[in-house]
């Protein structure tokens, strides 16, 4: 999906690319790159827009090329208002022999900014990348492609949780509904004509746009997380137009708002893999949140520091890995100075109190629901759950999730409250099977923001399909988890176009130390 946290300020992901990124490269121009399709579409250098410098490598000899695309507002009004999307794109290395096409990437959410994450796709394999002209995009609504959905109310704080103590999570709900309904309904008055527009199905319709401009036949397609229901309702709207996709780290195409709040408890099973990973740094995270449990921490500046500061820290870090190297050194950091500053001595104690200070360890001030996250999820699903109905689905995320099923499952439960006003444009239900179009399935088996048996269910539905399966708690399998195993068999499928003859499955393994 997702769905989720990539939503936040201290998302994992927008994190792991913060450290695999550096600072845009003057204006030196991208080689060019020839064999491609014939495109409407003006691309300049990057460093020479309006945008933002964008994060490249410097010791890589390639540079992003950016360009807008104007899009119709409401897409059956095509000479009313418009919106302008801001794409991305690393031209393809290779030779023009070796060029394949397009491969454009969605990075989830909904609400994630495929720009700001655009070096993802320093990960991806070399053959790929040089094969295709990687592209990506900021989805309409979201970051530089305006307009941007924002103002009051659309950025919902976390809920309020008791920093000690067993939590009546019943209490917890009745207080935050009314914040939910009364913050999104603001949200909502506020950029209703945006909102009304950007769901899944005006954003499919957009690939398909870009498609067009970019004079391809076909595209290839890489959608993570709830990339994977966009990619999904592309294929449903447009088969003919995709030569081959991945669909990674998977919602259920089948699901309904019902079936969010299975996503509440996947955290419970990744940090379950992190700590059996991390043997040492369990022993010292068990004795972190018992001590939490029973006693919050005074920080020097006079913050206090509770349970829910390393929990929610941990949600993201053990999802993803935080360094070029492959480790998680965002978990291991909150857990260990949270340690030394509960049981260390003397200056050890003190220097550890201190670093809890820093944002990065500490719980992100904005929760899941709200602003796009709400306005897409919204939009898809046209079921609405009762204040029972919510009782009873946070009720089960409790007891199937212990860690973090009382805080997601909240935030799941009420995603769209306060959205009376908005008019659902649910995305289209798969067939019974198809299209039949070439597709992998990625997914690992204890990922922390999508459950497995979603991406299972994704598979069912495409019967020209393989999943390959990382077995690990990561969410994101292709580039993301440095998986060998994985980036061999998703980079020969979109470079042949054509599918293993079984599904794989790929061994959990340290990634090997960055080359110097």
């Amino acid at each position: 999906m997702h769905l989720r946290r990539t939503l936040t300020a201290g998302s994992a992901l927008a994190v792991a690319m913060a450290l695999l990124s550096a600072p845009a490269a003057g204006s030196a121009a991208p080689t060019a790159t020839t064999g491609a399709a014939s495109s409407t579409i003006n691309w300049q250098t990057c460093a020479d827009t309006a945008f933002a410098k964008w994060p490249v490598f410097p010791q890589v000899k390639q540079y992003f090329q950016c360009a807008t695309l104007v899009r119709p507002l409401d897409r059956t009004k095509p000479k009313g208002a418009k919106v302008t999307l801001a794409l991305i794109k690393l031209p393809a290395s290779g030779t023009p022999d070796q060029r394949k096409g397009v491969l454009l990437w969605n990075p989830g959410g909904p609400g994630q900014s495929g720009v700001e994450l655009s070096s993802v796709s320093f990960l991806l394999p070399e053959a790929v990348r040089q094969s295709f002209d990687f592209i990506t995009w900021d989805p309409r609504g979201i970051g530089v492609s305006t307009p941007a959905i924002k103002g009051p109310g659309c950025e919902i704080p976390k809920p309020t949780r008791p920093a000690t103590g067993t939590v009546d999570w019943s209490k917890v709900l009745k207080e935050r509904m009314p914040q939910v309904r009364r913050m999104n309904a603001r949200c909502f008055e506020r950029n209703a004509a945006i909102i009304e527009n950007a769901g899944t199905l005006d954003n499919a319709y957009d690939i398909e746009a870009i498609r067009q401009a970019l004079g391809e036949q076909q595209i290839n397609y890489w959608g993570l997380s709830y990339g994977t229901l966009l990619g999904s309702t592309y294929l449903q709207l447009f088969p003919e137009r995709v030569r081959a996709a991945v669909l990674d780290s998977n919602m259920d195409p089948q699901m309904n708002l019902h079936d969010m709040v299975e996503s509440a408890v996947a955290p419970d099973h990744s940090l379950g893999f992190f700590l059996d990973a991390n043997p040492e740094t369990a022993d010292q995270y068990y004795s972190v949140i018992a001590s939490l449990d029973r006693k919050s921490l005074k920080l020097p500046n006079g913050d206090v520091y509770t349970r829910w500061d390393v929990l929610d820290v941990l949600n993201d870090s053990v999802m993803f890995y935080t360094d070029p190297s492959g480790d998680w050194s965002v978990a291991e950091q909150v857990i260990s100075t949270a340690y030394a500053a509960i049981f260390g001595t003397g200056v050890a104690q003190q220097s550890a109190l201190k670093a809890l200070e820093s944002p990065d360890l500490q719980s992100p001030s904005s929760g899941t629901v709200g602003s796009l996250w709400s306005a897409v999820v919204c939009q898809d699903f046209a079921d609405r759950l009762s204040p029972a109905e919510q009782r009873s689905q946070l009720a089960w995320a409790v007891r199937n999730g212990p860690f973090y099923g009382g805080t997601l499952g909240m935030d799941m439960v009420t995603t769209c409250d306060g959205y009376d006003k908005a008019k659902p444009h649910p995305v289209p239900r798969p067939k019974a099977y198809g299209p039949n179009v070439p597709v992998m399935v990625a997914a690992s088996t204890r990922d922390g923001e999508t459950p497995y048996q979603w991406s299972v269910n994704m598979a069912r539905v495409y019967r020209n399909s393989r999943m390959v399966t990382l077995v690990g708690g990561l969410h994101g399998t292709f580039g993301l988890a440095q998986s060998e195993c994985v980036n061999t068999a998703l980079g020969d499928f979109l470079i042949s176009g054509q599918l293993p003859a079984v599904d794989l499955s790929c061994p959990w393994t340290p990634p090997a130390p960055p080359p110097t």
